[in-house]
């Protein structure tokens, strides 16, 4: 504690800087561009609308519900209207005042939730699978090696001045969603002999020019963990690329050296390194199931079966699952937020997490809690519990143009024309009903070219343009098909050649593709990210 006390400390004069920064801005005596380069490595930024968003980093996505109260009782007292869950399971503070942004800062600090490098040329959030430690098919928990690596890059600061972002991940076994082979560094839990410890991939990412990334190390212990984090972030600090933004990213280093040489160029790093990882604090899960209150009553109604049977993964505890709470675009107010911290800590769940597609996850809840849960939702948050009847909301998008500076198109708008359609195929297709709900999360909206959606990966996803059609610029998106990351087929988004669509005709379209995917189903049994890889190389043969 008093090691990060005296850090904060140090950055105590970049945190006045921002706040001068977000003062001069204001009085118009400052550019929005000078404000980024202040607020960036913090990930605080200005919103559309003369309002600063603060990203708050949660590794993994994770908090404890003493820290989600904390969060909900500082958007009482500053008066945020809502908080966004990102596609990188961070926690989004948006329409912030002005003034307020230094006083956010320490309140937050004092909470022990910190803001550094959240965004901007900084090492950044770190992903870690949303069910690890509870997953039946866990190779083993990796959350415990997440927080160790992110408490000490905290310190190294040459982490925060890099010449572009590095991402890294983690994931608890190869099939996991987040397949580390896009991330700058990524992790996939292996235990060997008894041994446990990861296999390394680098040089992938997503955005302008993505890459699927190299097996850099196939087995790596866990004990040398921080070691090859920490050389990843010299190598990457004295070797990246600091004149030209678009080749900056470490994906271009390995692109330009080839695998082989910058492997070897990693391994002198890694050899004349000689830090060893930070204390490792094992999750005590069997603990905290103890403490989940239980009950005895009963909930048979036809919507909380419903309910329950789209919302629910089962874990390797008996009687105990986890939860999925369905939060429309990734917003949830500031006083839904507040109601929902107070009846988890009611019930003793210890933790929640941030998922990828922008939800909230319980990892652990005692099922007799659900239909206590249930009806509190109904009553209190009916829109949690509506919205898992509507995929309106639910397909994963950016923030979009209404919010973002560089946004083209209203990113969320799109998603729930397309979530409108889809609750149309679902009333045709009741059967079918779970597994369209399942698989709209495949769907990916993004307002521009960034990958803030994840676009470069997603079996069916749209990027926000303009294009002149007769002589009048239209709002459009551009359709890419075919992504696919599992452990046997890796590739990457297809641009489909000419095919940008009216922002009107993009439902139909997506509705279309998804009523040929369930008469497929009716045939034999595939995914939807399989059918739209084999639907791309039967349509392009790539």
């Amino acid at each position: 504690m008093e090691r990060i006390k005296e850090k904060l400390q140090e950055i105590e004069k970049e945190y006045l800087e921002l706040q001068n920064g977000v003062d001069e801005y204001a009085k118009n005596n400052l550019s929005s561009a000078e404000l980024k380069k202040r607020g960036a490595k913090f990930g605080i930024y200005e919103q559309k609308g003369k309002h600063m968003m603060l990203r708050l980093k949660a590794v993994g996505g994770e908090l404890s519900i003493k820290k989600a109260k904390d969060l909900a009782e500082i958007m009482e007292n500053f008066k945020i209207p809502y908080l966004h869950l990102s596609t990188r399971q961070n926690y989004q503070l948006h329409d912030v005042e002005f003034d307020n942004v230094k006083p956010i800062i320490e309140t937050c600090n004092s909470k022990d939730m910190y803001f550094r490098g959240g965004g901007g040329n900084t090492f950044r959030s770190i992903l870690v699978s949303t069910y690890t430690g509870v997953d039946k098919s866990n190779a083993f928990d990796v959350m415990p090696y997440a927080r160790m690596v992110e408490n000490e890059v905290f310190f190294m600061d040459k982490a925060f001045t890099f010449g572009r972002k590095l991402k890294i991940g983690f994931s608890n076994c190869i099939t996991d969603e987040f397949v580390m082979a896009v991330q700058d560094m990524g992790f996939v839990a292996e235990e060997r002999n008894g041994i446990k410890g990861f296999k390394v991939f680098s040089g992938g990412g997503m955005g302008r020019n993505s890459r699927l990334g190299y097996t850099l190390i196939d087995f790596l212990p866990a004990e040398n963990l921080l070691k090859a984090v920490k050389s990843m972030i010299e190598l990457f600090y004295n070797c990246g690329d600091r004149t030209n933004r678009m080749q900056a990213r470490l994906r271009f280093l390995v692109e330009k050296m080839g695998i082989n040489d910058f492997r070897e160029l990693f391994y002198k790093y890694f050899n004349k390194e000689s830090i060893e990882n930070g204390e490792v604090k094992e999750i005590n899960y069997i603990e905290k199931i103890k403490n989940l209150k239980t009950f005895n009553f009963q909930q048979h109604c036809e919507e909380y079966e419903i309910w329950k049977d789209i919302c629910i993964e089962k874990t390797k505890f008996n009687d105990v699952v986890s939860l999925v709470l369905y939060v429309k675009n990734g917003d949830i107010k500031r006083e839904d937020f507040k109601k929902l911290t107070a009846i988890l800590e009611d019930l003793n769940i210890p933790f929640m997490r941030a998922t990828i597609n922008q939800n909230i996850v319980l990892p652990l809840i005692h099922e007799s809690a659900l239909p206590i849960i249930f009806d509190f939702l109904k009553k209190e948050i009916p829109e949690v519990v509506t919205e898992t009847f509507s995929l309106s909301g639910q397909i994963r998008a950016c923030v979009g143009a209404k919010v973002c500076t560089i946004g083209i198109q209203d990113s969320p708008a799109v998603a729930d024309f397309i979530g409108h359609e889809l609750d149309k195929l679902t009333k045709e297709f009741p059967q079918y009903r779970k597994i369209i709900f399942k698989e709209a999360k495949n769907i990916r909206i993004s307002g521009c070219p960034s990958s803030c959606a994840g676009i470069p990966v997603a079996p069916l996803g749209f990027i926000g343009l303009k294009k002149r059609i007769d002589g009048i610029l239209i709002d459009c998106m551009q359709v890419y098909i075919g992504g696919i990351l599992t452990d046997t087929v890796q590739a990457l988004s297809f641009e489909v050649p000419n095919l940008i669509l009216p922002i009107g005709d993009i439902p139909e379209y997506v509705k279309n593709i998804f009523k040929e995917y369930l008469e497929t189903l009716q045939i034999y049994d595939i995914s939807f990210v399989q059918f739209m890889y084999e639907k791309r190389l039967k349509q392009f043969n790539i």
